[in-house]
């Protein structure tokens, strides 16, 4: 398929519409926490639930428990299909906002996969993260990388301390490391309750009123500052602009009948789907070598993010 969107596809105002002109339909609801407000006209199957539990994924925050849930392939495929078509009209301003669940097969852990029998990576396969400074990029990382190089990101947003953005070829002057990052001494990791550098915070905002839609992975939406961006991209496409939010992930959030499309499953396996509908070689060789050498460019992850403005990129 490719990004060969039609010049007469639906606008998302006709396909909001379409999606909730369900005739009194009292499942609309449901249908929309479990696929997002345009899945919800699909009647797609709902997702099982792969991992139950009581526990509160994060006590004290806007999250739901820790259960964990899986579309099922037939659904997912047609998600990702979706998910492509409308990654299209986003393109260029396109954020993506990732958390620790786009990390966790490269072994790196989580606070919030609580469940017995979690089927997140580093529970499910035992993966051993080994030294935090020397990990490798996820297939997720270089899915992200390709896409940003086709034009299809025009900013990520990565909660992330683990640069592996970077060494998966991301360019550093479109990536936004709004919660810090190890190796930087200009930017540190923040804790729960720090203050937010206040230049990466404007930026952040700066994007948030110019992005057509967000993407988030591996987040649990749960209430952080940074997560203005997602809110508001999916209340301005309520009101009839862009392409919205989009929440790919195992747990449920807060932000799920905002969405214009949810998708339940591991990051590595939905972004595989969506870069084979986009006809999107992954890795891209010419981006691998770039995240390849930044890797050896800086060493021990050394990089000090300089001020950012507004307008950045240039």
């Amino acid at each position: 398929r490719g990004c060969d969107v039609r010049a007469d596809a639906p606008g998302t105002q006709v396909l909001m519409e379409a999606s909730v002109d369900a005739g009194g339909d009292e499942q609309l609801g449901d249908r929309v926490v479990w696929h997002g407000i345009l899945g919800a006209r699909e009647r797609w199957e709902p997702p099982a639930v792969a991992a139950s539990s009581s526990v509160d994924a994060r006590p004290g925050y806007r999250a739901h428990t820790a259960s964990e849930y899986l579309d099922t392939p037939e659904v997912l495929a047609a998600k990702a299909a979706m998910l492509a078509e409308i990654w299209c009209r986003g393109g260029g301003d396109t954020v993506v906002y990732t958390g620790a669940g786009l990390s966790t097969a490269a072994g790196i852990g989580d606070y919030a996969s609580k469940a017995k029998g979690s089927v997140a990576p580093h529970k499910s396969a035992g993966i051993a993260s080994g030294s935090r400074l020397s990990l490798k990029p996820t297939l997720a990382h270089h899915t992200l990388a390709a896409f940003g190089e086709k034009g299809l990101i025009g900013n990520w947003v990565q909660q992330n301390h683990d640069r592996l953005a970077q060494k998966a070829g991301f360019p550093q002057s479109r990536l936004n490391e709004i919660h810090g990052a190890w190796g930087d001494n200009k930017n540190p990791v923040k804790m729960m309750d720090d203050t937010l550098r206040p230049d990466l915070l404007n930026w952040l905002l700066s994007w948030a009123g110019r992005a057509k839609l967000c993407v988030a992975l591996g987040t649990s939406l749960c209430g952080m500052n940074a997560d203005q961006i997602p809110e508001i991209v999916a209340e301005r496409f309520r009101q009839g602009h862009g392409q919205g939010l989009v929440i790919i992930g195992l747990q449920r959030t807060c932000y799920d009948e905002m969405a214009s499309l949810r998708v339940w499953g591991l990051c590595d396996d939905v972004l595989a789907l969506v870069a084979k509908e986009l006809k999107c070689r992954v890795p891209d060789s010419k981006v691998a070598q770039r995240g390849a050498t930044w890797d050896v460019r800086h060493p021990r992850l050394a990089y000090n993010t300089p001020t950012r403005s507004s307008k950045d990129p240039l």
